[in-house]
């Protein structure tokens, strides 16, 4: 019987937040532990994601689904490492960001459909709606954020996107209720001004039998929180805020999952073209990482490297997670 594949979309709502670089080395370590996993740069018009595995130029990616009718099979890639794909945006063309609505369905069908135990879609910055139909494949996708002030608060905009984006497409045959949670609305608007609690008394005058419907989905909308580059024990107080901000104003549970330590090691990563999670596993940043991929998986995982050859051990946990 077909299983269904594990979709975890990682979005954020600023570039330079070491998002991809993130994104690339929890799909290694879920494929070291394991899994069957396909990473995929959902960037389109960007696409770089390829260079953090040391793939120079991919031969094909999304585009070709369109433009040259290439079978789905032909844009998995091989990485090199065990049980682990890629599929490329190959977003180079002029144009290949704008992607209409009917191809991003059938991006999301093709999604759906691959053989594997795990998918990681690295999404581009911002919130555009592409960018949040994406995120909302999963009710549990992951958002990046650094420890400054105004990450934190690109990223509360992000997750408050996705919400009123998901409720506005499930409300979508209620014209008027979709009008007021319509998220491009409060971009401009403070914390106070558009919060869940408003949209529910705004939405009682037009129709009070809609907000089961409403809380629903909220109640649904289970994201978790990944802070990075972290330097010291006040910047790990940015995941507790957001937590807290995203509880208060949006009645949202986000889950703090954990953090990543600023580290030369992964910026020398980048730099050689070789995850931080192969090339370091034992530095503090892979460490954080693997914690995280413990918490993602139910397991506690730890790779060991000696002679050039790395060692895995994987340990299931009976009656801890996050749930899925």
């Amino acid at each position: 019987m077909a299983t269904t594949v594990n979709i975890i979309p990682v979005g954020g709502g600023k570039g330079g937040i070491g998002k991809s670089v993130v994104s690339t080395n929890l799909a290694v370590g879920i494929a070291l532990s394991g899994q069957k996993v396909v990473l995929m740069d959902g960037d389109f018009g960007a696409s770089n994601l390829h260079a953090l595995l040391g793939i120079s130029h991919p031969l094909y990616g999304f585009q070709d689904l369109f433009v040259n009718n290439k079978s789905p099979d032909s844009l998995l890639i091989e990485t090199g490492i065990s049980n682990l794909k890629f599929i490329s945006s190959a977003g180079d063309n002029p144009g290949s960001a704008n992607i209409d609505s009917e191809r991003v369905k059938k991006i999301i069908s093709f999604i759906k459909k691959l053989d594997v135990d795990t998918v990681i879609l690295d999404l581009g910055p911002g919130t555009s709606f592409n960018v949040l139909d994406f995120f909302n494949i999963s009710s549990q996708g992951i958002v990046m954020s650094s420890p400054e002030t105004t990450s934190v608060m690109k990223t509360f905009s992000f997750i408050r996107s996705a919400l009123f984006r998901r409720m506005s497409k499930q409300l979508k045959n209620l014209s008027a209720l979709q009008k007021l949670v319509d998220h491009s609305k409060p971009s401009n608007t403070d914390l106070e001004t558009y919060t869940v609690a408003t949209l529910r008394e705004n939405i009682k005058k037009v129709d009070e039998t809609q907000i089961e419907k409403i809380d629903e989905i909220i109640s649904k909308f289970k994201p978790a929180i990944i802070i990075n580059r972290v330097r010291n024990k006040k910047d790990l107080l940015a995941g507790n805020n957001l937590v807290n901000l995203v509880k208060k104003y949006l009645a949202v549970e986000l889950s703090y999952i954990g953090y990543i330590v600023e580290s030369d090691r992964v910026r020398e990563s980048v730099e050689d073209m070789v995850p931080f999670l192969i090339k370091n596993p034992q530095s503090k940043p892979s460490e954080n990482l693997q914690r995280i991929i413990g918490t993602l998986t139910n397991t506690d995982l730890h790779l060991v490297k000696e002679d050039g050859k790395i060692f895995v051990s994987k340990q299931v946990r009976l009656n801890s997670g996050w749930d899925t």
